[in-house]
């Protein structure tokens, strides 16, 4: 029973298991290779003959509009030609090779991650451990007639911290599905950008995908909060040693259960952040 509320406890207060916190330092290929050689070899085999195609269609586009301005002056003509050939040019080159710059924002954000990691305590002293932990001694002492109590006073806050988990689970595995989605079509967005009036399309991709990549900072420095937030709150220095253990939950269980509310909250709005970093709404 010991182990059972230390556990409850741990759960309150890490907010999120560990091993899906760690999850956040992955890259996309690394979260799921399988799954990302799919998305290469889709974008390789399929998107990049259509990119192409795109590409061929603005490059007419632009030879009549080139030629609709000429108006019979030929080294102007000649000029516009050969800028448009080397815009085309230029833009089939970073279409056949679009992985890597999707690669580099995915070097960006591991970047920014590995700079939180180093920030944020995450091992060491009491004040990284989970509540439980820190308070092991103490339940045990309590006795069964002192633990019933309180499994019966944190059930609540844990099965709303389990709920919270669930979603932190599902908005991880969703990121990632979106990102290899993404990875699936790059050519296509980049032949976009040679367009005038489909150059936002493009813009508007690399900025989702910067989005994506970035969520992972903003979900990781939600946890990192949220544990603050809770070591904070919840001071097993404010329990007096051989005092009630549940009365000291009690008195307790509205920061509880706060705290628990409070995480699925900022789960879901780290995911507003990282767009709003990109001009997003």
């Amino acid at each position: 029973m010991v182990d059972f509320i230390v556990d409850i406890l741990n759960a309150i207060s890490n907010g999120i298991a560990q091993n899906q916190v760690d999850q956040l330092l992955q890259t996309p290929a690394a979260y799921n290779a399988q799954l990302y050689s799919l998305s290469l070899s889709v974008a390789q085999t399929a998107v990049k003959p259509v990119a192409s195609m795109v590409l061929a269609i603005v490059f007419t586009l632009e030879l009549a509009r080139v030629s609709s301005k000429v108006d019979g002056d030929r080294e102007l003509g000649v000029k516009m030609v050969a800028t448009a050939m080397i815009k085309i040019m230029l833009v089939f080159t970073a279409a056949q090779h679009s992985e890597l710059f999707l690669k580099a924002i995915d070097q960006l954000g591991q970047g920014v991650m590995d700079s939180f990691v180093a920030a944020s305590p995450t091992t060491g002293d009491t004040s990284t451990m989970g509540l439980g932990d820190q308070m092991r001694d103490d339940i045990d002492a309590a006795g069964v007639l002192g633990q019933l109590p309180c499994i019966v006073l944190l059930i609540i806050p844990f099965l709303v911290s389990k709920a919270a988990s669930i979603v932190f689970t599902v908005v991880l595995l969703l990121r990632f599905v979106q990102i290899y989605m993404m990875t699936a079509f790059n050519p296509l967005p980049i032949a976009f950008i040679a367009c005038d009036e489909t150059r936002q399309w493009g813009v508007n991709y690399f900025k989702q995908y910067a989005t994506l990549v970035f969520q992972c900072a903003t979900l990781y420095l939600a946890v990192i909060m949220y544990r603050a937030f809770v070591g904070n709150v919840m001071n097993v220095s404010s329990y007096e040693k051989g005092s009630s253990l549940s009365g000291w939950i009690t008195s307790n269980f509205s920061n509880l259960l706060l705290a628990s509310v409070l995480l699925i909250g900022i789960v879901m709005v780290s995911n507003g952040i990282a767009k709003k970093l990109f001009g997003g709404e």
